[in-house]
C-alpha cells in the first residue's frame, strides 16, 4: 500500500513539473515573438503634442537702447588747436566742441568769396549789355559759365573751412573722446561717442499669435532688476512688418528715463503685454527637440517609423515649447534616444511594448 501511495506521489510530481515547464514554455514562445518583432527597431520615448491656452499676461526680455548712440568721424584733417568739451559732458546739437587749425582753408574761401562777388557782378553788368545788343550771347554764357564755377568753388572752401569747426551731430552725453589738443587727424577718424539716454529704447521679440493683440500707442509696463520696485511705462513706437528667422516679430518699446533712478543703455529689462483674449497654440513636451532653438527639429514616430521634421516654435517655457508651424495636435513625437536616430530609423515605443508585454503574461 505505502509502494502504490509513494508511485503516486511520484506521477502527480511529475505532473506538476510538466505543467509549469510547459507554461513556462509557452511564456518564453511569447517573449520570444515579441523580442524577433522589436529586436531590429531602436527602444524611445514618445509624447503627444496638445493644445492649450496661452497665458493672457506675456513677459518678454531684451537690453536697453539709448535714443540717441553714434559715433562721430571727421570730416577735415589737420591740427587740434582747441578741444571745448570733454568726456562726460552733456552737448546740445551744433555746439562747438573741437576746432583744427584752419588759416590756409580760411584764405582760399576768401578768395573763393571774392571771386564770386565778382563773377556776379561782371553777370548784372553783361546781362545789361546784351539787352542792348553791346556784347554776343556767347559772352553772356562764358560769364554765365564763369559764375557757377565760382560758385560751386566758394561752396566747396566754405565746407571745408565749416569742418574744421567740430560741432555735436546730435544731442546727448560725450560718451568718448578720441582727439586731444595738438593731435593731428585724418578724414574719417572717430572723434566723440555721444550717447542719449533721455529716452531708452527696449526691443522685444514676440510670436505672431501675440503680436497680432499688439498695436502702436499701446502702454506697456517696464520693469529691472536694477529697481525691481520700480514700474516703468513705455509706448509701443514700432511693430516690425515681417518675422525673423525664429518667426518672432520685433516690438520697439519707448521709455522716458527717470531722473532719480535712471537707467543705464545695456541694463537688462522686462516688457510685460497684457492681451484681453487668450488665443490657443501647440505644444509638445521640450524634451522632443532634436535640433537647437535656432534650428528646431523633432522626430515624428508613426507607424514604427522615426521621420525628421522640421518645425518652427514660438515660446519656450521650462518644460514645453510652442509650436508655431511644422506639427499638428495628437502627432507624437520622440521624447527620449534621439542620438541613436536618424530620417527613417526602425523604432518602438517603450511605453507600448511594456503594455504587450504585460498583456501577453496576462
Amino acid at each position: 500500500m505505502k509502494k502504490l501511495i509513494t508511485v503516486l506521489l511520484i506521477i502527480a510530481a511529475i505532473g506538476l513539473v510538466a505543467f509549469t515547464l510547459a507554461g513556462n514554455k509557452e511564456e518564453m514562445v511569447q517573449k520570444a515573438k515579441l523580442a524577433e518583432m522589436t529586436s531590429d527597431k531602436i527602444p524611445v520615448e514618445t509624447g503627444t503634442v496638445y493644445l492649450k491656452k496661452m497665458n493672457t499676461k506675456v513677459t518678454a526680455i531684451a537690453t536697453f537702447e539709448a535714443i540717441t548712440d553714434l559715433t562721430m568721424l571727421s570730416q577735415t584733417e589737420g591740427l587740434v588747436i582747441k578741444r571745448y568739451h570733454k568726456k562726460g559732458d552733456f552737448v546740445k546739437k551744433g555746439t562747438l566742441l573741437a576746432q583744427v587749425e584752419n588759416d590756409e582753408l580760411q584764405a582760399q574761401t576768401d578768395a573763393a568769396k571774392a571771386n564770386l562777388d565778382k563773377a556776379e557782378l561782371d553777370m548784372e553788368r553783361f546781362t545789361t549789355l546784351e539787352a542792348k545788343d553791346a556784347v554776343t550771347k556767347r559772352q553772356l554764357e562764358d560769364v554765365r559759365i564763369n559764375l557757377a564755377n565760382a560758385a560751386a568753388n566758394y561752396k566747396r572752401t566754405k565746407k571745408m573751412l565749416d569742418d574744421t569747426y567740430i560741432r555735436a551731430t546730435a544731442t546727448g552725453a560725450i560718451n568718448e573722446n578720441y582727439i586731444q589738443e595738438g593731435s593731428n587727424i585724418a578724414k574719417n577718424n572717430k572723434l566723440y561717442d555721444i550717447v542719449d539716454v533721455s529716452q531708452l529704447k527696449l526691443n522685444v521679440k514676440v510670436t505672431g499669435l501675440n503680436v497680432v493683440q499688439i498695436k502702436k500707442g499701446d502702454t506697456i509696463d517696464i520693469t529691472t532688476d536694477m529697481y525691481p520696485n520700480e514700474k516703468y511705462t513705455g509706448i509701443v513706437t514700432a511693430i516690425a512688418a515681417k518675422a525673423d528667422q525664429s518667426l518672432k516679430y520685433g516690438v520697439e518699446i519707448l521709455i522716458s528715463n527717470n531722473n532719480e533712478k535712471p537707467l543705464k543703455a545695456g541694463m537688462f529689462g522686462t516688457a510685460t503685454f497684457r492681451f484681453q483674449k487668450a488665443n490657443e497654440a501647440l505644444f509638445m513636451d521640450r524634451n522632443a527637440l532634436a535640433g537647437s532653438i535656432k534650428e528646431p527639429t523633432v522626430f515624428v514616430f508613426n507607424d514604427s517609423i522615426a521621420t525628421l521634421r522640421k518645425i518652427y516654435i514660438g515660446e519656450v517655457y521650462n518644460d514645453e515649447v510652442q509650436i508655431l508651424s511644422g506639427l499638428n495636435e495628437g502627432d507624437k513625437v520622440v521624447l527620449t534616444g534621439q542620438i541613436n536616430l536618424k530620417d527613417g530609423t526602425k523604432v518602438r515605443d517603450i511605453r507600448a511594448s511594456e503594455v504587450t508585454v504585460e498583456s501577453a503574461q496576462q
